[in-house]
């Protein structure tokens, strides 16, 4: 999509900056915009090979937020291996992708991933002591024989390395210094405005403002790299490029994001390069399911505000199984389970937002929650045994517990035909169950566990589209941006390279295509930081 189909005031080009307007001029190989994890690997990988590197970062060196809860997902590291992790057939895994994308993502760009995302997790924790290293755990491991290698066709892996948010920004942190030691300069403090252009379209350097307000001229001879994050803190660009999701919620409601504020993608667009086509992907904004805060993804009954069921919970790992729950009422919508929920979570499949089982720290506090409201049983009420945490919204994720499945029925639904319809989809669901086939959604039999032996739970969350929240419709970080060749050179309206411009991380599209649903969680985090390292690589080769 180019820039000459829009009006919206993000995507107008700025007036030129003027040379006297300049106080500083920086001459170097490559320049990169932004450290975080894509950022961070370009440069460090770029200035080991021998090239000369600038890093401008908008925040303060000691104050850098990286965003991220340390899940770092790839496949075929020396890590996984020494955990006793199989190896991962690479075919099957890009194919796997490219089904999940509809084939829209680029394919190098995947294959590349695949390939190097391993040896990329190994190189990007070098600077970790054994220690550190250690207590990295792996995601599911190991994993319940109960899970399914795949669902409705879709694989998934268990092994991603959860190394939890502190110690992950202390790696990115290391890995400045890495850099650092091999020649590269970071400007913290410095926010990247626009970029200079030659007068054959070509970019030759970047405009940056430090802290003290003055402009500086940064100059690259081989590229400059757009490495400046996502957009889901720009509200205009979220509803017009997040079509779907803005299609779902009203004008006016909270629709921003954890992420950033879309600046780099901008300024290559101000250059001449052409975006995704619309709609974007995100992690959000279009799908909802109850249960996240307390058993993850793990597919239980669900049902609506009415007590309906309405969707196959299992359908191809949670983001897919979740889309039906953005097109539900209004309201609340609950996961419904039994006292044998310890078991089920064992049949889900690794994803995002999963409840780990293999985590002793989780199963403790899983176990904890369940037992405080088995110990409240019956108190109904926003003070009972309801409130687990509040999400980003301020709204409360209920979790209801009863001896009695009418008397939860009760608990959750104040209309008494809506408490008669949520008994008689329990009832139906159990049938389908003891049945073995799901002949209303077609769910997999290995995944359907009736809802029979006490105490019986509701684990609910807000779905609301006037005023989004929490893991409903809230964004958390968009994953789509500037199409990109399958060395991560930007292109432009004729779908030709930019000369001089890159982009990578969630400034770069051609990666998730409409919607981000990925084989196993942290793929994010994983492909910004692989497809990161191998653009700084091949820069530093030219």
């Amino acid at each position: 999509m180019g820039v000459d189909k829009m009006k919206e005031a993000w995507a107008v080009k700025p007036k030129d900056i003027k040379p006297e307007e300049v106080s500083a001029v920086y001459d170097t190989d490559i320049v990169v915009i932004g450290a975080g994890h894509a950022g961070t690997c370009a440069a460090r990988a770029a200035a080991e090979a021998g090239a000369s590197v600038i890093v401008i970062e908008q925040q303060e060196r000691e104050k850098q937020w990286v965003l991220g809860i340390g899940e770092i997902g790839h496949i075929n590291s020396k890590w996984q291996k020494e955990r006793g992790l199989p190896e991962v057939n690479i075919d099957t895994f890009v194919n796997d992708w490219q089904l999940r994308t509809g084939n829209r993502s680029l394919y190098p760009l995947i294959r590349s991933y695949a390939l190097h995302g391993g040896e990329t997790f190994d190189w990007f924790i070098e600077p970790l002591t054994k220690e550190e290293k250690d207590s990295i755990h792996p995601v599911l491991t190991p994993a319940s024989p109960n899970m399914p290698e795949t669902l409705n066709g879709f694989h998934a892996w268990p092994g991603t390395p959860n190394m939890g948010m502190e110690l992950q920004t202390k790696a990115v942190k290391a890995n400045h210094r890495l850099a650092e030691e091999h020649g590269a300069r970071f400007f913290f403090a410095t926010r990247a405005v626009q970029l200079e252009q030659a007068e054959n379209g070509s970019v030759t350097g970047v405009y940056a403002k430090g802290a003290d307000g003055k402009l500086s001229l940064y100059r690259a001879t081989k590229g400059i790299v757009l490495a400046a994050g996502d957009y889901s803190k720009n509200a205009d660009m979220c509803r017009y490029l997040l079509t779907e999701a803005a299609d779902l919620t009203e004008e006016g409601s909270d629709f921003t994001g954890h992420g950033w504020d879309g600046s780099g993608i901008c300024m290559g667009l101000w250059a001449g390069g052409r975006l995704e086509p619309r709609s974007h992907a995100a992690m959000g904004g279009n799908y909802s399911f109850p249960g996240f805060g307390l058993i993850g993804a793990t597919p239980v009954l669900r049902v609506n505000k009415h007590g309906k069921r309405y969707s196959d919970e299992a359908f191809g790992t949670h983001i897919l199984a979740a889309l039906p729950g953005a097109h539900q009422p209004n309201g609340r919508l609950w996961a419904i389970f039994d006292d044998t929920i310890s078991e089920q979570v064992t049949f889900q499949t690794p994803c995002h937002g999963l409840y780990d089982y293999t985590d002793e720290k989780e199963r403790e506090k899983f176990q904890a929650v369940l037992a405080k409201a088995k110990s409240q049983r019956g108190q109904a009420g926003q003070n009972g045994s309801a409130a687990l945490d509040k999400d980003r919204a301020g709204e409360t994720r209920p979790l209801y517990c009863a001896d009695t499945l009418k008397e939860l029925a009760g608990m959750i639904f104040k209309e008494e035909e809506e408490q008669k319809n949520f008994l008689k989809e329990v009832k139906r669901y159990n049938e389908l169950c003891h049945k073995g086939h799901d002949d209303d959604f077609g769910k997999d039999p290995r995944l359907l566990h009736p809802v029979e032996k006490a105490p019986f739970f509701a684990s609910g969350t807000i779905k609301d589209s006037h005023r989004p929240g929490g893991q409903s419709l809230k964004i958390l970080v968009t994953v789509s941006g500037l199409e990109i060749d399958e060395h991560q050179q930007v292109l432009n309206r004729d779908f030709e390279s930019i000369p001089g411009l890159y982009a990578t991380g969630n400034c770069s599209g051609r990666r998730f295509g409409v919607q981000y649903t990925t084989s196993l969680p942290g793929q994010s985090i994983g492909i910004a930081q692989t497809l990161g390292r191998e653009l700084g690589l091949y820069l530093a080769g030219l």
